[in-house]
C-alpha cells in the first residue's frame, strides 16, 4: 500500500469534483498553483521535492525515515504534471500511475 505523498498534502486543496473525475488529485496553493506551460510546472514540483528531499520533517508520513534518493523516487510515482483545462496542474495519485 503506497502512503501518502509528502506534508505539501497537509496544506493543499483539492479541485472539484470535475478534476477528480479524470483521475488523481490536482494539488492548490499554498505549494502549487496553475501554470501556462509544462516547464513552470515541472519546476515548481522539483523545488517542492527537492525542499522535502533535504528535510525529511517536512514529509508525509511514512516517508521521513526514507533516503533523500528513495524519496525522490517514491514521489515520482505517485505526483506529476498534467495538462488540465487549458493549465499545467501538479496531479497526485494516491495509487500511483
Amino acid at each position: 500500500m503506497k502512503k501518502v505523498i509528502v506534508a505539501a498534502m497537509a496544506g493543499i486543496v483539492a479541485m472539484p469534483m470535475p478534476a477528480l473525475a479524470q483521475g488523481g488529485i490536482v494539488l492548490g496553493p499554498p505549494q502549487f498553483q496553475s501554470y501556462a506551460n509544462r516547464g513552470q510546472c515541472e519546476s515548481a514540483l522539483a523545488a517542492e521535492r527537492n525542499k522535502q528531499r533535504k528535510d525529511p520533517a517536512t514529509r508525509g508520513a511514512g516517508y521521513e525515515d526514507l533516503s533523500g534518493s528513495d524519496f525522490n523516487k517514491a514521489s515520482r510515482t505517485t505526483t506529476r504534471c498534467e495538462e488540465r483545462n487549458g493549465q499545467w496542474v501538479v496531479v497526485y495519485y494516491q495509487n500511483g500511475f
